[in-house]
């Protein structure tokens, strides 16, 4: 009977595809403050989003980080600046290019049958 032999290759990290969290600014700060507790309350973990998403707003990966975050369905954390509830559905979600532009928002018009605020 002839012997079986089995290679296994295990992959190999891409440091290209990580090396944005090198310069993340949460590499210094504590994971708790991007991370909470299941058992967190609603104000401190209120609280905790806002503490976390300020440092994102300065950092200088913020976008990679995001774009990682939103490629992998990243359940947990802060990440780019978004928290988990606006990742899941979507809410408040940042330019990822800040020279993209923005469609103009569209202008409300008056029903005719109603008077403009201010006019009787």
């Amino acid at each position: 009977m002839p012997s079986l032999t089995l290679t296994v290759r295990l992959l190999t990290p891409h440091s290209d595809l990580w090396d944005w969290q090198t310069r993340a600014l949460c590499r210094t700060t504590r994971a708790d403050v991007f991370f909470g507790p299941d058992s967190e309350s609603r104000a401190t973990r209120i609280r905790r989003e806002r503490q976390a998403q300020e440092l994102c707003r300065s950092c200088p990966v913020r976008n990679e980080c995001l774009r990682h975050a939103l490629d992998v369905g990243e359940p947990y954390g802060v990440w780019g600046g978004m928290t988990e509830s606006d990742r899941r559905f979507g809410l408040d979600r940042p330019q990822l290019d800040p020279h993209a532009n923005r469609k103009p928002a569209k202008r409300l018009r008056i029903s005719p049958r109603h008077p403009r605020p201010g006019r009787q």
